[in-house]
């Protein structure tokens, strides 16, 4: 089983200063999606409000084979982000926050040694969720589960980073796996490389890192060794959820093995299968991947 906890939202993009589409949104639910309809077993732990757009989000995320018995809806309105998109797709977002002060009050599940906790965004270091995202991972790390982390950190966030950054090196230190892109390593660590980066995720104690570059490319980095990988050329029609999903193919992968195994084997399944995730979802509208042709 695979454990996520995030934030839901919905996301309201718009092309050329117009809204062109809607979707559920929000870094784990996008992972969460691309799992539950790659037929992995995925439980997102998670908020809404109890308005017409939280119940929208609750019944996406059923119909979509995820597991949402650790979801609360609180009083009061779902949180919306604006996403902005550039000619190459990519997007700025302008946020509009509905969660109350206090963290839902969540039941910790049992972790089982197969088992894999993602956490990540700002989500995961917000200080009112602290308590939650902590408890999770210490119940996964008592179960033996594989933890997983996304800094996915932006540049808005940038004046509360002085107050987030124990929280960041902490989640990085009790993960077994950090992926992170360029920004988030040159935001959070003033890293202008991948070796800069490693450097900085060992420093906080993790050995494993997959440093991603957009189109050129990525890194894996483990204790054994390190390996560049290119990444095909796809027509970009939005960048939303890419990186997300490109998470998602890496713990398919890591579900399918029951660990992460340190070999070439394993590596290489697993970083395909990402970027494939990712490719999919840069080609289209939607955050997450498309259902297998078969369903």
């Amino acid at each position: 089983m695979v454990r996520a906890i995030g934030e839901c939202l919905l996301d309201i993009v718009f092309s050329d200063e117009n809204p062109v589409w809607s979707c559920p949104g929000g870094s784990l639910l996008n992972s969460a999606v691309s799992l539950g309809r790659s037929e992995i077993p995925v439980a997102l732990i998670s908020e809404a409000g109890e308005d017409k757009t939280g119940r929208l989000i609750l019944n996406f995320l059923r119909s979509n084979k995820v597991d949402v018995s650790g979801f609360k809806l609180h009083p009061g309105n779902s949180t919306l982000a604006l996403a902005f998109l550039d000619a190459g797709g990519d997007a700025s977002y302008q946020f509009y926050q509905g969660l109350p002060d206090e963290p839902p009050d969540i039941s910790v599940p049992d972790f089982r040694e197969n088992d894999i906790f993602m956490m990540g965004s700002f989500y995961s270091v917000k200080p009112r969720n602290r308590s939650n995202i902590l408890r999770l991972a210490e119940a996964a790390r008592m179960g033996k589960a594989t933890i997983f982390y996304d800094p996915n950190f932006r540049k808005p966030h940038m004046n509360e980073l002085p107050e987030i950054m124990p929280y960041i090196r902490e989640n990085i230190r009790i993960s077994d796996l950090v992926r992170g892109s360029d920004e988030d390593f040159r935001l959070i660590a003033g890293a202008e490389n991948g070796d800069q980066a490693y450097a900085f995720v060992r420093d906080c104690g993790c050995e494993r890192l997959i440093y991603t570059k957009n189109s050129a490319g990525l890194t894996l980095y483990t204790p054994l060794y390190s390996k560049a990988v290119k990444v095909p050329a796809v027509e970009v029609v939005s960048t939303i959820g890419a990186g997300d999903s490109f998470n998602a193919g890496l713990v398919s992968v890591i579900h399918k093995f029951g660990k992460i195994e340190d070999s070439t084997v394993f590596w290489d399944e697993a970083i395909r299968k990402a970027i494939i995730f990712a490719s999919e979802v840069c080609g289209s509208r939607y955050n997450f991947i498309d259902w297998p042709a078969s369903s």
